[in-house]
């Protein structure tokens, strides 16, 4: 188990690359409540790590090596190295603080592995959803629909597609917790980008604050 002071440095070193390279995630946390904030932090600078591994390599191959160091770090195979890892010594402690196996970040991990060959990602959006709200406190199974519909929201090919799997979306997150709630505020976007793709982080900003305050809003 990594020392207390260790664990702090993590999460700060978390927290600050997804301020630097998610802002979208980063606004959003900053709604959950500050005893769990951490948690998502953690989860998003894990998400950006596997996000970027593709951009960085040349061969598929070397991409897929160094997933499957994620792949057997989030199954518990890497205990050592995953101890010189900030975002695993945070994502670590995150599951061990929540109760939250981190087991199925290997389903995100598998559609980044595919990304490699060509297949769009699109499985990690709801691996991701699902973790965050777990991390929040939503039971085990309460939001796997709503997590499916607002992936399908964020992920789909075509403006139809976005469209109405944010309806289904808007009309499901009645049943997610108030706590998790933050865990969906990302899909408070698609509105806005089905408006203007290219919106600035400023529009961006007051469409996720807005949501957070009013709720997620119509199309």
């Amino acid at each position: 188990m990594a020392e207390p002071d260790s664990v702090t440095e993590a999460y700060r070193h978390c927290e600050a690359l997804v301020r630097a390279h998610d802002k979208d995630h980063y606004l959003t946390s900053l709604f959950a409540p500050a005893e769990r904030r951490r948690y998502l932090f953690a989860l998003y600078a894990f998400a950006l790590e596997i996000g970027r591994v593709k951009a960085a390599v040349t061969e598929p191959m070397t991409g897929v090596i160094r997933l499957q160091w994620w792949l057997e770090a989030v199954t518990g195979l890497r205990a050592a190295e995953a101890a010189a890892s900030p975002v695993m010594i945070a994502l670590q402690d995150a599951g061990q603080q929540t109760n939250v196996a981190l087991a199925p970040l290997a389903a995100a991990i598998a559609a980044r592995q595919g990304e490699l060959e060509g297949t769009p990602a699109s499985g990690e959006a709801a691996v991701l959803f699902v973790m965050a709200a777990r991390f929040l406190g939503a039971e085990i199974g309460s939001v796997d629909d709503v997590a499916g519909a607002a992936a399908q929201a964020v992920d789909a090919d075509d403006r139809q597609q976005a469209r109405a799997a944010y309806v289904t979306f808007r009309a499901r997150a009645a049943t997610v917790p108030e706590s998790a709630l933050p865990a969906f505020l990302p899909v408070a976007l698609v509105p806005l980008l089905l408006k203007n793709p290219g919106a600035p982080q400023w529009r961006r900003q007051i469409a996720l604050a807005r949501a957070a305050w009013f709720g997620f809003p119509k199309l």
